[in-house]
């Protein structure tokens, strides 16, 4: 398997992110969301060769990452 680059690691994941985290109220507090988002982004980083390794090493805790994207995106309440 290939070893990428974390910059290319992190340009996958910004642009995963622009085409899949969206602003809906209440999804970032919905655990089953992030899950879903998480498997989704996990499965397409192994479609590209990203390893699961090297997410987490960019991203640390997905689950976490996720989160703190739709909280970013979210309409200030």
């Amino acid at each position: 398997m290939a070893r990428h680059l974390n910059s290319d690691v992190q340009n996958f994941v910004t642009n995963w992110v622009a085409r899949n985290v969206h602003a809906e109220r209440g999804l970032s507090a919905n655990p089953g969301e992030i899950d879903r988002l998480a498997a989704s982004l996990t499965g397409a980083a192994r479609a590209e060769g990203i390893s699961g390794g090297e997410l987490h090493n960019v991203l640390g805790d997905i689950d976490d990452y996720l989160t703190e994207q739709f909280q970013k995106v979210a309409p200030a309440a």
